[in-house]
């Protein structure tokens, strides 16, 4: 084999091999903390908790600001599991205060170089027409929450939840690019989108999101006039509903998006244990048809 060959083959082997790697859907899936509150039959204390999400096979289980986060994340690493994310709510006051429960700074503080993604909603009371000025409120707010967390490595993502100040996706990116700083974003959330938006585009809005996205929201749901559908119908376990929602993993992941995955799991009238068993068995079949398409 000549110099010219050898190299030629080289080539090859690499671009083969760079192609296998850019097709493993290996981002990390872990379990929203409503998976543990809200299904049926759901063990109650944090390390049995624990055994269930690491027996399943999930990367981890989210904390809650209803919840106390530093035993969840002890009992998550007892199993070698660790707490991606935790869901927590920002208020603007009437009179123009920023609030949350101070149990989040001491999380962040003590989560650093934990790679902690806070989920955060934003509400503001006692505001109508005042947009504009709410927003810079709040983002000030956002701002202050997120230099103080960018000294622990922690990162702040904007949850656009229905009947919040901030319910829909494109607010919630306009809000995460006026902050302007490198550890906050936004999460791309399917069953606020179905019901705040409808089902219609979400491509389009998925790929404007794409730049800004920490963490992508995911379940199983149905479609057509999602808008005045119940829970029920938008959330379900995952491979569920008339909705293949492998579109928006393979979407998002083909063009370049390493980011979470969690496995939305609110009032799922289901048992626990079947219900979040049988979403992971999907997941997997996602990840073995991403590595064979």
């Amino acid at each position: 084999m000549n110099y010219k060959t050898s190299v030629l083959l080289l080539l090859t082997l690499l671009l083969s091999y760079t192609s296998f790697a850019q097709k493993s859907l290996d981002n990390t899936f872990y379990c929203f903390n409503n998976g543990v509150r809200t299904l049926k039959n759901a063990p109650k204390e944090y390390y049995d908790q624990a055994v269930l999400i690491k027996k399943i096979g999930f990367d981890g289980l989210a904390g809650h600001s209803s919840e106390d986060n530093f035993k969840l994340r002890l009992a998550l690493g007892k199993v070698g599991l660790k707490m991606p994310e935790v869901y927590f709510g920002m208020t603007l006051t009437e009179d123009g205060e920023i609030t949350y429960k101070k149990q989040l700074k001491k999380i962040i503080k003590d989560s650093k170089d934990h790679n902690l993604l806070v989920a955060l909603t934003l509400s503001a009371e006692g505001y109508k027409e005042r947009k504009q000025e709410v927003d810079e409120l709040i983002i000030t707010g956002i701002r202050e929450l997120a230099d103080y967390a960018a000294d622990f490595n922690v990162k702040i993502a904007i949850y656009p939840h229905i009947n919040n100040y901030c319910e829909r996706l494109d607010h919630a990116i306009s809000i995460a690019k006026k902050v302007d700083r490198e550890n906050v974003g936004m999460i791309f959330n399917l069953c606020h989108l179905f019901k705040v938006e409808g089902d219609e585009g979400w491509e389009e809005k998925a790929l404007l999101a794409l730049p800004h996205l920490f963490m992508v929201s995911i379940n199983g749901t149905d479609t057509g006039d999602t808008k005045n559908m119940d829970w029920d119908q938008l959330i379900q376990p995952l491979g569920e509903g008339d909705f293949d929602t492998y579109q928006i993993v393979k979407l998002l992941k083909d063009k370049g998006y390493n980011g979470l995955f969690g496995l939305q799991c609110y009032n799922i009238n289901q048992d626990c244990e079947v219900a979040l068993t049988n979403s992971m068995k999907t997941w997997k079949q996602y990840q073995e048809k991403y590595r064979n398409e």
